[in-house]
């Protein structure tokens, strides 16, 4: 027997029956020239061994060009000429993408003495570790450059992350960072400007800068670098949180087809709008056919009354959250005589925001009842659905 919910969706002609369901109860100075190594840079770094030799972004805004006694930006001034550059060896877009502030970096700061000692005693290499973000960091810096990745005669600094043995499988971290060199006799942090974000992953944990500062720049006291063999180098980290969401369409190559009939009987005593049957399962949903004796048309001003409504219904406790199913349905009406059905079909995205798929005009009434074509025997009829999942959308 069918059971009776009390209210009707409305359904177009095609129609989508989802937003109601029956029977469901800082003063400026002047900037320094700063004058590094021209260091061709990639735009992301391959693998943990991998150099990039990137430009890092620091936290502040640019530089600007004015300031006030209540303003703590720092005014720029002009380039050198290019005839200064060309002598100095130094890239034109590097030597205008360099920005000092007064601001120490957020997150980490290396002050080193006797810096020349670190050379003298070949340590390749000093690392230390902070946190920022939320993530433990390794802070890595080679006095004499990372020769490995050319970058001899050089200061390389390098970030990486540590501790990433308990993140979850296919893990991702989104960063902003800046690596930076304090010019003592500006008292300023020098360092690039780059905005743009860089992705740390389980093969790819570490990024750099292989030629970050030309030791002859560095050693050279009019550049404020290392005073009294002393320097100091930092390094900023900004997690990005991505809010974006991904979803996933999987196309299924061999679909299995699913039918289910329903005996609709006592259909001259029907007295509600919408009917359901109960439910039934097709593959890893559950599933009703519903059925309208008087035709789905809530908001129709002048009601057709000689039309029949049938459609097909995923249960929304079946579907997970962001699910979409597309899917190749048919409604049949089965002739209980001679056999000849009548049926309707189309291809349709089931969805939390769209339950219920079917045809609003699917049968005029007179044909319903028309004893030659069989569709209602003694006083009841057969309603038959027969569908298909195609392929899916799920949310990662």
């Amino acid at each position: 027997m069918a059971s009776s919910p009390p209210a009707l969706p409305h359904l177009p002609s095609s129609y989508d029956k989802s937003s109601q369901k029956p029977n469901k109860s800082e003063e400026a100075s002047e900037q320094p020239y700063i004058l590094l190594s021209a260091d061709p840079f990639s735009n992301d770094c391959k693998d943990h061994n991998y150099d990039t030799g990137f430009q890092t972004a620091p936290s502040s805004p640019p530089c600007s060009t004015t300031s006030s006694a209540a303003d703590s930006s720092t005014q720029t001034s002009p380039p050198p000429s290019p005839k200064l550059l060309k002598q100095l060896n130094i890239s034109p877009l590097l030597e205008a993408k360099l920005h000092g502030r007064d601001a120490l970096p957020s997150h980490h700061l290396l002050k080193v003495d006797s810096f020349s000692s670190l050379s003298k005693v070949s340590v390749e290499k000093y690392s230390s570790e902070f946190e920022a973000g939320g993530y433990k960091w390794r802070f890595s810096i080679y006095p004499t450059g990372n020769k490995t990745k050319e970058g001899q005669d050089h200061i390389s600094l390098y970030l990486e992350m540590v501790d990433t043995t308990s993140f979850p499988a296919g893990w991702e971290v989104y960063a902003i960072f800046n690596f930076f060199v304090f010019d003592q006799i500006h008292d300023k942090y020098v360092g690039f400007q780059d905005a743009t974000v860089r992705r740390f992953h389980c093969m790819k944990t570490q990024c750099g800068i292989a030629k970050f500062l030309d030791l002859e720049t560095f050693n050279n006291p009019s550049n404020g670098y290392i005073v009294n063999d002393t320097c100091s180098f930092g390094v900023e980290v900004f997690i990005v949180k991505s809010t974006s969401k991904v979803e996933r369409l999987s196309m299924i190559k061999d679909p299995v087809t699913y039918k289910h009939a329903w005996m609709f009987d006592s259909f001259s005593r029907k007295t509600v709008d919408c009917y359901e049957s109960k439910l039934f399962v097709g593959g890893d949903y559950k599933w009703r056919i519903v059925f309208f004796p008087s035709g789905c048309q809530p908001e129709v001003k002048i009601r057709n009354n000689n039309i029949i409504s049938v459609g097909l219904e995923v249960d929304s406790l079946s579907l997970p959250p962001g699910t979409k199913l597309f899917s190749r349905y048919i409604v049949r009406m089965r002739d209980q005589t001679k056999g000849n059905h009548f049926e309707r079909s189309e291809n349709c995205w089931f969805s939390s925001a769209s339950l219920t798929k079917g045809f609003r005009d699917f049968m005029s009434l007179t044909k319903f009842k028309d004893p030659e074509n069989g569709f209602l025997v003694n006083d009841a009829c057969i309603i038959e659905v027969e569908f298909e999942v195609l392929g899916l959308v799920t949310l990662e």
